[in-house]
């Protein structure tokens, strides 16, 4: 985990941020770009402004916190519909540029009718950014070479602990970061802004702020739009387990299309031959390496960790996954190393102003504290055994362990809003029946992108589609081209 510091000398460090009384009634806009040298200083277009809300709302006249808020107004003024409000996702990831790199992709067009604003979510960025990581106190890291067993009891003992020292430097701040409180500020930003109603466009753990924002304000809510969408019955576990669940039908597309060539990689003639060839090699690597080059000559190791990784890779690379299956079976170097960008997605990304603290929270908050050390230990022993090839996709090990507050569970209900949901057909992050699920739970319209890049409608040409439901209103359904249209991305 990145480096983070505790809540109490961050408060001190920004002490612009926590305010003591509540926002003006009238909000006072300033140029972004004078927050930070890090801000693109050729921005004229983005302007901020800071809403101030309760740090508990069941204490409202208790301390409060200044949310840092942007926007950047529709460009045709007379087409003005109102304002569409975007979250990127993480949770924790910084929301405070996104206008202006939405307004560099394929879903520009949003900004014509829209004042387009952005926010950093409490905890995060410029809305009291905290950071908590490791220390001393929280125990030695896993003896590497204790059994795995001991390893992940370890593991888990040290999480524990520092969930609980992490916790306990601002209870209060850290147990009121969640998603439901976060929906709670998004309907503040609202009120400040004077509208009522907003349009919201949110990805990965954004489409969750969403569904639960629509749950609790649907009446205040005009059209919304949720790509890469969380699955509706929220835990760590589900989390684990449907990325696995992805990768393991992408192979299985994968396996029987080289089951048909096997004239050209001899790797089986059925797609069952196929799966048990990789997973043999898989674990052959585990126990004996190979010693290859980087491609700028680098020495460089290919373990079973490395054919696993490229064996999750999308189908644009099969060859190139193929090639280096038959290439590691002979002991060749493989033309892939499992650490080439195709792979990244957009994923949490650390600032300098914290967000890694404020995943955690929200995470092990929805959810409450993880189930017992021997029980995620069977856990991960069934994941490991129904899946050899995928379990390392389970991102989420043991965040939860110890975890001292409440669980505060979503409440999701179906609404009468304009609802657009977009999945991705071979995605692993938000798997596509996931979107599925979430339509069952809350209704809308489901438009699936046939491609497997998380979050990505902003980066194709059917983003054209998500300009034209906020411009009418009119959801999509069936499926779209997944083919990249621009090189930017939402993070």
């Amino acid at each position: 985990m990145k480096k983070l510091v505790p809540l109490l000398a961050v408060a001190v460090a920004l002490p612009a941020l926590v305010a003591a009384t509540p926002a003006p009634a009238a909000l006072s806009w300033f140029p972004c770009r004078t927050l930070s040298q890090e801000w693109d200083q050729r921005d004229t277009r983005s302007e901020c402004t800071r809403v101030s809300v309760p740090v508990d709302y069941a204490n409202p006249e208790g301390r409060r916190l200044d949310l840092m808020v942007s926007r950047i107004k529709a460009t045709s003024p007379a087409k003005r519909q109102g304002v569409l409000v975007v979250n990127p996702g993480g949770p924790g990831n910084s929301g405070l540029s996104l206008p202006l790199t939405l307004s560099r992709t394929t879903v520009a067009g949003m900004n014509t009718d829209h004042d387009v604003v952005g926010f950093d979510p409490r905890g995060v960025g410029f809305s009291g950014g905290v950071e908590c990581d490791r220390a001393p106190e929280d125990g030695p890291d896993p003896d590497p070479n204790a059994s795995p067993a001991e390893k992940y009891r370890q593991s888990y003992e040290q999480t524990a602990k520092q969930n609980a020292r992490c916790t306990s430097y601002d209870p209060e701040f850290i147990a009121n970061l969640s998603t439901d409180v976060v929906a709670r500020d998004l309907d503040r930003i609202r009120i400040a802004l004077g509208e009522p109603k907003i349009s919201y466009y949110g990805v990965s753990w954004g489409t969750a702020l969403g569904a639960v924002y629509r749950s609790r304000y649907d009446a205040h809510v005009d059209r919304m739009l949720l790509d890469s969408v969380m699955p509706p019955d929220f835990s760590v576990r589900t989390m684990n387990d449907g990325p696995i669940r992805a990768a393991e039908a992408n192979f299985d597309r994968f396996a029987g299309w080289l089951a048909a060539r096997d004239s050209q990689y001899h790797l089986g003639t059925t797609a069952a031959q196929v799966r048990a060839s990789a997973t043999a090699l898989a674990a052959r690597l585990d126990a004996h390496p190979l010693r290859t080059t980087t491609p700028d000559g680098k020495p460089a190791t290919f373990a079973g960790a490395n054919l696993r990784t490229v064996l999750s890779y999308q189908q644009a690379h099969w060859p190139a996954m193929a090639e280096t299956l038959t290439a590691a079976r002979d002991g060749n170097p493989p033309p892939l190393l499992g650490n080439e960008p195709e792979y990244s997605s957009f994923g949490l990304r650390g600032t300098p102003y914290g967000g890694l603290l404020m995943q955690v929270s929200v995470l092990c908050n929805d959810q409450g504290a993880d189930p017992s050390e021997p029980r995620m230990w069977r856990e991960e022993q069934e994941r490991q055994a129904a899946s050899p090839l995928f379990n390392g996709q389970a991102g989420y090990a043991h965040w939860c362990a110890g975890w001292p507050l409440p669980k505060q569970p979503w409440h999701l209900t179906r609404g009468t809003s304009a609802l657009q949901l977009v999945g991705h057909r071979t995605e692993l992050t938000t798997p596509l029946f996931w979107a599925q699920e979430m339509r069952r739970r809350i209704g809308g319209d489901l438009l699936t992108v046939d491609n497997g890049a998380h979050g990505s409608l902003d980066l194709v040409a059917c983003g054209a589609k998500a300009v034209e439901f906020f411009s009418t209103g009119r959801t999509a359904t069936g499926s779209c081209p997944g083919e990249p249209a621009v090189s930017s991305t939402t993070d």
